[in-house]
């Protein structure tokens, strides 16, 4: 009866907590007045800025949607408490694996709330506490069916108790985890009569060399038809449930090894067992070097450690890896282009925690916190880190969760494509980095890796820093995909962040990306389709807290554009901040897109050329989207601001590298200023549903 009771007023107080965050999210956002001043200019009220899912289904929707885009299309108010609500519990959880790993299955609408009612480790810690020093001998004998005694050698009777225990209560949850992964994928697998030693490979290469715009790979219709026979039978709540067990035994023993006397360590000791999942490893000998084997678990408490992949799931019978490594500055180098490494779950779950010094983590392909079809994460409590790679990391979904935590430090995040926060279908990728001045770029050197294709062959395009993207396919074979989810969010610090096209804040085909920063005065520095801009049936989202910002573009479409059923959202919230545009941006809405641009107070200098500051553009004429809605908005809350026009003819593949360092030369816009309203004409034809506004508050 008790425990009825329990559930039923926890089930109240989450439908109540529900209700109440639905309520609050309809209340318009603050300066209401001003919007609807703006969008007055154009004869339209807040209800009647939305993609309406009717018209929208006149061109298909797409198999794998995630609901929460459903939810900023049907409603873009949304977007700005939703997001900030969001994230600011990313940033809360920063020191919780296991909620930012269930926070990411739920946005792909398969998150399992372990521990929302009970422990989900207590029989497993009931046993390391009853069996004590043979704790871990029992675990080994149960998952190898060894005998104990095989495993009390001299090197196991030298273990600290701490370091004992730990391993003891990931190795008991292990069977679950195990488990939960069978039912999920290991049936579903032998049920369409495949083997998963090719079934792994074949995702895998998909993964490492992924779509590009440039130049489509042709991955071939049977590469394509296999994953999505997997997405469709795969279990993704229970693999999810999976994923969060081993986050939350992974992160217990991290806590069990970190709050208690670390003095325990200062003695040598190195113990290894190999088992038909991978090799054990509990060392607390100095500057180890770990080889690029399969690992089940690693924990080191001692030393800079050199690793040549841990916390991977390099096969598929390598189900399982956790490493946590206690202190020192640490060098994580995969070499092998072929296998992930470090935070890499790829069919499977791997956890990486490290939790002092300055640590360098560098992989060419799938890893530092990367999901395939399972759930990667990469922890860093602290510490001046850098990270670098090719493609496919740094909080990377793809057919999976891949979450990068990083909680404290002058960090460095260095990739060309896929990643810093990115979700490919069915995938959601996280970076969410607390404190610290952090630079983020997606490379552009050296010049014969340039990917651009229609935006400029010397043009990168990156997929980065809160970015999202599907498989179009409705003029090739019709197997579209929506994209997933990727978010980027930084808590504090002055922090850089560069790249070019498709990044900070973009999506593309029914995908969802967020560039979020709380603090600090930020340079961004980006080119096409980013800084809160989409195209193509996706959100953009770029949302600035604080501080004196500077916003740089190099090329067109940006800071607040939607293209084509899409929505851009731009959004800063404080600062006296610097905008240097282009063309289509500011507010922009192109061919049946919403582009939304809100600077809440400050005295900001705006540069740019038409269509810009709440201006819509309209390709087509003679079709039934001529009545359907495109909108350009743009809203500044106040100060005293300054609007320059730019020189030339519109820069389409140009723009300026940096910030103009002279700009007593440019001439004052025109129609647009300080305690301004404004509507401004549809470039290209003049259609119904085509309207541009714009309000500066003084």
């Amino acid at each position: 009866m008790y425990k009825k009771t329990v559930v039923f007023a926890a089930f109240t107080f989450i439908l109540f907590s529900v209700i109440a965050s639905a309520q609050s999210a309809r209340e318009f956002l603050p300066q209401t007045e001003l919007f609807k001043r703006a969008l007055a200019q154009s004869d339209l009220t807040p209800g009647d800025v939305r993609i309406d899912f009717e018209d929208m289904s006149l061109w298909g929707g797409d198999k794998y949607r995630v609901s929460l885009l459903d939810v900023f299309f049907a409603d873009p108010w949304k977007i700005s408490p939703y997001t900030r609500s969001l994230t600011d519990g990313l940033l809360k959880s920063d020191g919780d694996i296991s909620a930012l790993t269930v926070s990411a299955h739920k946005r792909l609408d398969s998150g399992v709330r372990l521990g929302l009612i009970g422990d989900p480790l207590e029989a497993y810690r009931k046993r390391v506490e009853e069996l004590r020093g043979k704790n871990l001998a029992v675990a080994l004998a149960e998952l190898t069916s060894h005998p104990e005694a095989e495993f009390k050698t001299v090197e196991y009777r030298n273990l600290p108790d701490p370091v004992r225990d730990a391993a003891a209560l990931i190795l008991f949850a292990a069977p679950d985890v195990l488990h939960y992964r069978e039912l999920a994928l290991v049936e579903p697998i032998n049920r369409l009569k495949l083997n998963p030693d090719t079934v792994y490979r074949t995702v895998l290469d998909y993964v490492i060399v992924e779509w590009e715009e440039e130049e489509e790979e042709d991955e071939g219709l049977e590469t394509m038809l296999l994953i999505e026979s997997l997405l469709d039978n795969t279990d993704w709540t229970l693999l999810n449930t999976g994923a969060t067990l081993i986050a939350l035994a992974a992160q217990e023993a991290r806590r069990m090894l970190t709050e208690t006397d670390t003095t325990l360590f200062a003695q040598d000791f190195d113990f290894r067992v190999n088992t038909q999942l991978g090799y054990i490893v509990l060392s607390g000998a100095s500057d180890g070097y770990y080889s690029s084997d399969d690992h089940l678990l690693i924990i080191d408490t001692a030393g800079g450690e050199a690793y040549a992949s841990c916390a991977a799931n390099r096969s598929f019978d390598s189900p399982v890896s956790v490493c946590i490594d206690l202190g020192g500055d640490d060098t994580y180098r995969n070499e092998d282009a072929t296998s992930p490494a470090f935070g890499a779950g790829v069919f499977g779950y791997s956890v990486l925690i490290d939790c002092a010094g300055d640590d360098s983590y560098e992989t060419p392909y799938i890893g530092e916190g990367c999901g395939v079809f399972g759930t990667g994460v990469l922890w860093d409590i602290s510490g001046d880190d850098s990270y670098s790679g090719f493609r496919s990391m740094q909080g990377c979904g793809t057919f999976g969760t891949g979450i990068l935590a990083d909680n404290a430090g002058n960090d460095s995040y260095e990739l060309y494509e896929y990643g810093q926060g990115y979700g490919y279908t069915m995938g959601c990728g996280y970076l969410v980095d607390s404190s610290g001045d952090d630079t983020y770029r997606g490379l552009e050197e050296p010049a014969e890796l340039s990917n651009g294709g229609p935006f400029g062959e010397e043009r990168f395009i990156h997929f980065a820093q809160g970015a999202a993207f599907g498989r179009r396919a409705d003029f090739t074979d019709g197997h579209g995909w929506a994209g997933g989810v990727g978010i980027l969010v930084d808590g504090a610090g002055d922090d850089r962040y560069e790249c070019q096209v498709y990044g900070q804040g973009t999506g593309y085909w029914y995908g969802i990306g967020m560039c979020v920063d709380k603090g600090g005065d930020d340079y961004h520095h980006a080119g096409w389709y980013s800084l809160g801009s989409s195209p193509h049936f996706a959100i953009g989202i770029l949302q600035d807290d604080a501080g004196d910002d500077r916003y740089v573009l190099k090329q067109m479409q940006s800071i607040g554009n939607g293209r084509d059923f899409s929505i851009g959202w731009f959004e800063d919230g404080a600062g006296d901040d610097w905008y240097q545009g282009g063309i289509m941006c500011f507010g922009t809405g192109d061919v049946n897109g919403l582009g939304f641009f809100w600077d809440r107070s400050g005295n900001d200098v705006y540069m740019a050329q038409a269509p810009c500051f709440g201006q819509s553009r309209m390709s087509s004429a003679g079709s039934l989207r001529d009545f359907m809605l495109t909108l350009g908005l743009f809203v500044d809350g106040g100060g005293t601001d300054t609007y320059l026009r730019l020189p030339g003819d519109g820069r389409p593949h140009g723009g300026y590298a940096d910030i103009i360092p002279d700009i007593t030369g440019l001439e004052t816009f025109e129609n647009v200023g300080n305690g301004e309203c404004w509507a401004r004409a549809t470039q290209g034809n003049e259609v119904p549903g085509s309207h541009g506004s714009g309000v500066d508050a003084e």
